[in-house]
């Protein structure tokens, strides 16, 4: 069990309160995971915070409140099948620009990572996640847009989860066919928010004006800027 959470802006009048915004909804999901927690926040550049300990030690640590930013991916993490420590942390960053976060399980990462490896692509950990990331990664630089890539993970790999990514220029969810991992998004004028548990968007401006929904079994949500 861990727990994700994504923010989404659409407006720039809300970027100087992303760290904020982002701060209260990854600890509202502190109970999800005590291991470790990371932040990658886009504003031009994308720039990750992670380490091992609880969402409200990591984020006062690197004093999240404070910065901007029109995107942010969060993640606390129960560990369930590899290390404790910073570099096993999400999100998972590969690629240009692109980042993951992941809550669930995949039983086929070791064949898939092979396949990667010969292909060139080179790992820093043995975190099933770090695969999804660097596929999805792989396909981008190959010509795939992010939701042809995505898919083309899917295909590839088996598991349950619910997986947020990022990109400089967009922002995507994804459940397993069995949907069997939580998700809950909600959308307005001003952003788009995603989170494993409702309690992490209820406090977010204008919420009660969202449309909240839980993303289907293999549906691609994708937004882009």
């Amino acid at each position: 069990m861990c727990g994700l959470v994504g923010l989404h802006l659409k407006d720039e009048a809300l970027e100087p309160r992303l760290g904020e915004l982002m701060t209260t909804m990854l600890v509202a999901m502190s109970e999800r995971g005590p291991d470790s927690s990371g932040i990658a926040l886009y504003d031009g550049t994308m720039e990750i915070y992670k380490d091992v300990g609880t969402p409200t030690e990591i984020c006062a640590r690197y004093d999240i409140a404070s910065r901007s930013g029109y995107q942010g991916i969060g993640h606390t993490r129960m560990a369930t099948e590899s290390a404790v420590t910073t570099a096993h942390s999400h999100p998972f960053v590969a690629g240009d620009g692109v980042c993951l976060v992941h809550n669930g399980s995949f039983s086929n990462y070791a064949s898939v990572r092979r396949r990667l490896h010969a292909a060139g692509i080179s790992f820093d950990t043995d975190n099933d996640s770090e695969v999804a990331a660097r596929f999805i990664a792989h396909r981008m630089a190959n010509g795939c847009g992010l939701e042809d890539a995505i898919r083309a993970m899917m295909g590839a790999l088996d598991g349950f989860y619910t997986l947020l990514i990022g990109a400089p220029n967009g922002f995507a969810v994804v459940r397993d066919p069995f949907a069997c991992k939580p998700a809950v998004i909600a959308e307005t004028g001003a952003y788009v928010a995603m989170a494993s548990e409702y309690r992490a968007l209820a406090d977010l401006p204008g919420i009660d004006e969202a449309r909240v929904f839980e993303p289907m079994p293999e549906e691609v949500h994708v937004w882009s800027r």
